[in-house]
């Protein structure tokens, strides 16, 4: 098993439940209880999670935060609530429910950040059937199992949806193209990244798709072996026919990706013509030195320049896409593993099985 695989399976530490009282932080109740921090360290955590809820106010609200428990190599997604009582001088008595998740690991701050939402709703629910029950140790335990089991199988779902999407979205990228009409070749793929990632044939549709692009805007196209995602646009040109560059940008896959990606893709594409437009000697870059014999040597240096630029770009831009598809597929990971719901029971077995003895008795 890979260490990421191991952070994935044990991201998930504890949750624990404490109250603030008369005597300060009180342990209610952690799981796993074989692993549980002890009473003096979650008397610890509670004096912190005190000091930062409360704030300089010294009254403590309904809420959520993420406190980082450096000492215990913790960080902690906590949801505070208040419920009344008499006994105490501010007349309302403090609770805290806390996921903790390991501070080492790397996808940590990720899973939280994601889906800090739908962690927080869990946590507010199991709050409100605890209150319900009026805090009673059989209740409270039982319902502090129970979410700590879902949001350690959670975990797992979300990651392993995240890494199947990311792998088939980054199998389907091909790569990155710009084209354009060269004066005399016609149109021609001026620049790829990843480089020689498409077959002489496969150049041949795209350059086709630049020849009878009429209108500037953004455009998609299956063939049996590539799909593509382009952007027609001109630039000004002084060395071009007609004084205009005719460009087509491409994003090259084996199959289109999901709506969500072509619409970040499109934006994208938009923002890299803004670029291009933006930049006045760009058009340069089109024109090996070779080209352009008759023109001064400080012309055809520039020619150079603007050519290492384009290409700095096109692969800044492909690896900017693959970002997009990470992206996305962070989201719909979050969306997806919220079914985990129909995994987890909503009761345990052996909590069944008790309730069927209380009443055989």
């Amino acid at each position: 098993m890979t260490g990421e695989k191991e952070d994935e399976l044990d991201l998930v530490q504890y949750v624990v439940f404490l109250k603030f009282g008369t005597h300060g932080a009180e342990p209610i109740y952690s799981y796993p209880t074989e692993s549980a921090l002890d009473e003096e360290s979650v008397i610890n955590i509670g004096a912190k999670l005190v000091s930062v809820m409360a704030g300089e106010e010294e009254l403590i609200s309904e809420g959520i935060t993420i406190i980082p428990f450096s000492r215990f190599k913790l960080t902690g997604l906590t949801y505070s609530f208040t419920i009344p009582d008499e006994s105490l001088p501010e007349k309302n008595a403090a609770y805290f429910l806390t996921l903790m998740i390991k501070e080492e690991s790397h996808r940590g701050p990720e899973f939280l950040f994601q889906n800090i939402d739908h962690l927080t709703e869990k946590l507010r629910d199991t709050s409100k059937v605890v209150m319900k029950q009026e805090f009673k140790e059989r209740a409270v335990k039982v319902e502090i199992i129970k979410l700590y089991k879902y949001f350690v199988e959670f975990s797992k779902k979300y990651f392993e949806i995240k890494e199947r999407l990311i792998s088939e979205s980054e199998k389907s990228m091909i790569s990155a193209a710009i084209l354009y009409f060269h004066r005399k070749a016609g149109p021609i793929v001026y620049t790829l990244y990843p480089e020689n990632t498409l077959t002489e044939e496969q150049s041949k549709k795209l350059c086709k798709e630049l020849e009878i692009a009429t209108r500037e805007g953004f455009f998609s196209r299956s063939y049996s072996d590539i799909s593509h995602l382009s952007y027609y646009f001109e630039i000004p040109s002084d060395w071009a026919r007609g004084k205009k560059e005719m460009v087509l940008l491409s994003f090259i896959f084996y199959k289109l990706p999901e709506k969500d990606i072509a619409d970040a893709l499109h934006l994208k594409s938009m923002k890299f013509v803004e670029k291009m437009e933006a930049h006045p000697e760009i058009f340069k870059g089109f024109y090996s030195p070779f080209e352009i014999e008759g023109y001064q040597e400080a012309e055809k240096e520039k020619a150079r320049e603007m050519n290492d630029l384009l290409k700095k770009w096109i692969k800044s831009l492909y690896l900017a896409s693959l970002d997009v598809f990470q992206s996305t597929s962070l989201e719909i990971a979050g969306n997806s593993s919220q079914k985990v719901d129909s995994i987890i029971p909503m009761e345990s077995k052996v909590t069944k099985r008790q309730r069927k003895s209380r009443r055989e008795m």
